[in-house]
């Protein structure tokens, strides 16, 4: 049975039957679908989201899943995410389940993948001495340098470093490399990230933050990276 998308929401009071769901309460149970009085909503709430149950104007199920935001001016709120009307009840159950343990899974595997990064932070093989570089800017790509000044469990405390051009590339471009020990501002602590390309690897990759910026060993040597300018 093809779904049909909402382009067009009818108005509806809403009601709530469920609170939100934890971890410990089974996802299937708790969903109870009777027929209900049109222009009346029931709504499941689990996890930071919700599903919310109503018919249509012509008398076909409805279902509209929605996620509460968390962050920015509309926090709180709910967004609409998606929505359909079914040709049977009980296709909208079948819609209801695949909707929320396709939710429950991409939120174990978030917390399964939280936890691997942490325990992975032990493995990183920053040492005092190494050189960081961040690449950023709009138009044009500036690339600042950093020196890991000391290690610690967690983080690494880093300064500023200037840089040396190492070969012009063209109109307003060079490959740079960090001026090793000729500081240029004062030293700062950044917490080590691990992270993975792909779900399911084994091997993860280390940067450092710095703000909005992340920090990548440098590696490079002599050859420098890509830099460009516009004075």
């Amino acid at each position: 049975m093809p779904l049909h998308r909402l382009y067009h929401l009818p108005y509806f009071k809403q009601i709530t039957l469920f609170s939100p769901l934890n971890k410990n309460i089974n996802y299937m149970s708790t969903i109870t679908m009777q027929h209900s009085e049109a222009a009346k909503v029931k709504a499941i709430k689990f996890n930071g989201y919700k599903i919310d149950l109503s018919t249509n104007l012509k008398g076909k199920p409805v279902a509209r899943l929605y996620k509460l935001l968390t962050a920015g001016k509309n926090k709180g709120e709910y967004k609409l995410i998606q929505g359909y009307y079914f040709g049977s009840d009980e296709r909208r159950i079948e819609w209801v389940k695949e909707q929320m343990n396709n939710i429950k899974n991409r939120i174990e595997d978030k917390l399964k993948t939280s936890a691997a990064k942490k325990d992975a932070i032990s493995l990183h093989t920053f040492k005092a001495g190494d050189c960081l570089y961040q690449s950023w800017g709009y138009e044009q790509t500036n690339i600042d340098f950093f020196e890991i000044i000391e290690v610690l469990p967690k983080s690494v405390i880093i300064r500023p470093v200037s840089q040396i051009v190492v070969s012009e590339g063209g109109f307003m471009c060079e490959n740079v490399k960090p001026n090793k020990g000729d500081y240029t501002g004062e030293a700062v602590t950044r917490p080590i990230k691990a992270w993975f390309w792909n779900k399911g690897d084994e091997k993860p990759n280390f940067s450092v933050s710095n703000g909005r910026h992340s920090l990548s060993l440098y590696t490079y040597g002599d050859k420098g990276v890509y830099q460009s300018h516009y004075a």
